[in-house]
Formats: structure tokens, C-alpha cells, sequence
């Protein structure tokens, strides 16, 4: 396996090439996060990691420290439709697609789609939940 150093710790990187991060240096990067007040993203710059990851060893940290994470706004949001609902039940998928359908649940709206659906269907379809707010 190959290495490299950064702020005097072996960063290995397993056979796939991916980053192996000791635990001691998430620790110094929450570290100074919180006592040197660092942004994320600055040791995500330093570390040549993804600002995401120093993000989760950030919130593991405070967590593990027992601290309360405040998130802003709701984690989910309700969705009223008036009127009755109605559900639209697919044609069984062809072959060759994923069997089954997936489903969206809003408030008293079910809405089902195929597995097999592209993305941008999929998109155009989560366009459509969001208007029904």
C-alpha cells in the first residue's frame, strides 16, 4: 500500500486507492475545528480530502462528546394535498428493469413509480412532490 503524511500521521490508501484515515488525525481535525475554529473546509483543503468527510468526523466527534446537535429548519416537511387522492398503479416493469415499484409517501398521497425509471423522470417526478407542498 502506498502512503503520503500530512501534519506528521501515514495516510495509507488501501489497493481500490482510497485514503485509509487514522483516527488520531480525525481527531486533530476536529480538533481544530473546534478550539482553533477552522472551517471544514479549510482542513479538507489541507488533508486533500472531501469537506463532506471532515464534515461527518466533525459531527462524530461532538456527538461522542456527548454535544447536542442543532439542525436548522425541519428534517422533514409535510405535504398537504386537498381532495381525495388518488394512486396510479404502473404496467408491470419490462424486461430487462428492476421488478418492483418505489414509493413516495406524502402525507395522505402515495405516489408509485417503476424501479427502471431513468433519472430524469425521477426528477421530473420529485419536481412535481415539491409543488404539492
Amino acid at each position: 500500500m502506498a502512503e503520503n503524511e500530512v501534519w506528521g500521521f501515514s495516510i495509507e490508501k488501501s489497493p481500490a486507492g482510497k485514503n485509509i484515515w487514522p483516527n488520531e488525525l480525525k481527531w486533530e481535525a476536529t480538533r481544530r475545528i473546534r478550539e482553533e475554529g477552522q472551517s471544514p473546509g479549510d482542513i479538507a483543503a489541507e488533508l486533500g480530502a472531501h469537506e463532506c468527510l471532515v464534515r461527518k468526523w466533525s459531527v462524530a466527534d461532538r456527538r461522542r462528546r456527548g454535544e447536542k446537535i442543532h439542525v436548522e429548519g425541519p428534517a422533514f416537511t409535510a405535504i398537504s394535498v386537498e381532495g381525495e387522492a388518488q394512486t396510479a398503479v404502473a404496467p408491470h416493469a419490462p424486461s430487462g428493469s428492476p421488478s418492483g415499484f418505489g414509493r413516495i409517501l406524502c402525507g395522505s398521497v402515495t405516489i408509485e413509480f417503476p424501479l427502471g425509471i431513468s433519472q430524469g423522470d425521477l426528477m421530473k417526478l420529485m419536481q412535481v412532490v415539491g409543488q404539492l407542498q
